[in-house]
């Protein structure tokens, strides 16, 4: 029954379009619909992002062999031309730069534009005109760029209401694009439209809102945000940065009410995670930026510290994602090896070499991790150090020094923050000899006040952690600001006795070696970029 039903719907196909002769390449496309592998197109795009060199050679072996139509072939290329992040690999596999990969992609796209398939299926012409406006916008041609734009508004309009939130997305990329030729309020009016009508659709949630619309208001509140941030518009940026940090919280919170089965949906737990962490990873970003362009630097470093978690757990997914993929071709290379006796002995040398590159490249990446991560944290400590000190000189300027005050009167804390502020200010801590007798002598105190108030009024457990924590924090700003000091000469201004001693302190308080710390504040030109 089946089968008859599917030659009646050949038939009728046949039919409706034998008089104008259009439509014969969907009957090819149903006819070898069972031999065009949709699992080889699959798997060619399941790894071009890591592997594109791999990809576009399933795709050419699949056209060999009759599997994968041409068209349907070149629509995945030129998707892998003008997307792949390893876009070293793929200049190398077309013979030139950048520009030769992106033109390449734009040539198949406007050929593909022409094409029976693509002109009788609007979601394939959409998926074309998406290419070709990525293209242009990666080659800075605006005006390109609008032209495109404008084309996939109408095919999306076309396509009808499953389309039109794509069309509110695209139109928001016009708004940019706008604001990007100088048309700065009729960008913004534009991206203003499209926030508004977003914003109403997820606020009355119906059957044909979710996850696709959470997405594009994400994106378009992006747009907008670097529209501001390209005229110093800080202040106009924070609600918006903050509007998608909420919007991503409610996200993680109820998944299931943004479910929609849109094809951007992320389709595991795993891809809910990372897209939730991308996005809220960008807005930290921004809301960073800004809040250290206005000035408010205590809120900056609390933003600050939850981009640099982000960072870290972005780098190593990443790193893993290409070990994976690396592990992958070699696993198949082996499995050739064993099918192919014959050359056993030259392809187990082959194996032998690419296991030496591995290795090279998984010391390589940790290498670079590990430059990343202490370039990042010097920089932080460097900051940190900064903002502590600036923040002492304000309280200074703007606070009186209770030094009057009966030392009966104050409570724990604030006798801690009083002497704190004194053996800061005066550098007590450097003494070689700054035990718990300098504070009885130096402010009058008895040893259980001493005692009480260290142990009640401070988060330090013991005196010689603190004045440790103090010499160290005192060592990480002369290493930073006194390039000719020798570390050795560094360990006896701090206070240390001992060289090694004091290298092994610094090493578990900042997380490396004195030694690593020069180098890393030492080198603005570092390679490795945060």
């Amino acid at each position: 029954m089946r089968h008859l039903l599917y030659l009646l719907y050949i038939v009728a196909v046949t039919l409706l379009t034998g008089c104008t002769g259009k439509g014969s390449d969907e009957l090819k496309d149903l006819f070898s619909q069972r031999d065009d592998t949709v699992h080889t197109q699959l798997a060619a795009m399941n790894i071009y992002a890591y592997q594109p060199a791999r990809a576009l050679q399933i795709l050419d072996s699949a056209v060999i062999v009759g599997n994968l139509r041409q068209w349907r072939a070149d629509l995945c290329r030129a998707r892998i031309y003008s997307s792949t992040l390893m876009t070293d690999q793929l200049d190398s596999l077309l013979g030139g730069p950048n520009d030769v990969r992106l033109d390449s992609a734009q040539t198949i796209g406007e050929r593909l534009l022409s094409h029976d398939s693509i002109k009788v299926d609007l979601k394939r012409q959409r998926e074309v005109l998406e290419i070709l406006a990525q293209t242009d916008r990666m080659q800075n041609d605006t005006l390109g760029w609008m032209e495109r734009l404008h084309q996939l508004v109408g095919v999306c309009r076309k396509i009808g209401p499953e389309a039109e939130t794509d069309a509110l997305r695209t139109e928001g990329e016009i708004g940019a694009a706008l604001h990007a030729i100088g048309k700065h309020e009729e960008g913004m009016a534009k991206l203003d439209s499209v926030i508004a009508i977003l914003s109403e659709k997820l606020k009355v949630k119906s059957e044909k809102s979710g996850f696709n619309e959470l997405d594009a208001l994400i994106i378009t509140l992006k747009r907008k945000i670097l529209a501001h941030g390209s005229h110093d518009r800080y202040a106009e940026t924070l609600p918006l940065s903050r509007q998608i940090i909420e919007r991503l919280d409610d996200y993680e919170t109820h998944p299931g009410k943004y479910h929609d089965g849109s094809h951007r949906e992320p389709k595991t737990n795993q891809k809910r995670v990372e897209y939730i962490r991308f996005y809220r990873s960008q807005a930290q970003s921004y809301l960073t930026a800004a809040l250290a362009s206005l000035g408010e630097h205590g809120n900056m470093l609390t933003a600050f510290r939850q981009i640099e978690d982000g960072v870290r757990e972005a780098t190593a997914r990443e790193h893993i994602a290409r070990y994976n993929a690396l592990q992958q071709q070699m696993e198949a290379e082996r499995q050739q090896a064993k099918a192919n006796r014959a050359t056993l002995i030259s392809v187990g040398v082959g194996i032998l070499a690419l296991l030496f590159l591995l290795l090279a490249a998984v010391v390589f990446f940790k290498n670079r991790t590990i430059s990343r991560k202490n370039f990042v944290l010097v920089q932080q400590i460097a900051d940190a150090l900064n903002y502590k000190e600036l923040y002492l000189k304000e309280k200074q300027a703007h606070e009186p020094e209770p030094a009057a005050s009966d030392p009966s009167t104050l409570t724990d804390e604030q006798m801690f923050q009083y002497i704190n502020e004194v053996i800061v200010r005066e550098k007590l801590f450097l003494n070689p000899k700054f035990e718990r007798q300098t504070i009885m002598d130096r402010f009058n105190l008895t040893k259980d006040r001493v005692g009480t108030i260290f142990s009640k009024g401070s988060t330090y457990t013991k005196l010689t952690n603190y004045v440790q924590q103090l010499r160290l924090e005192y060592a990480a700003k002369l290493i930073s600001e006194k390039p000719e000091m020798s570390i050795v000469q560094i360990a006896s201004e701090c206070g240390f006795s001992s060289n090694a001693y004091f290298s092994d302190r610094f090493r578990m308080y900042f997380s490396m070696k004195p030694s690593e710390f020069r180098k890393n504040v030492l080198s603005p030109g570092n390679p490795v970029t945060p």
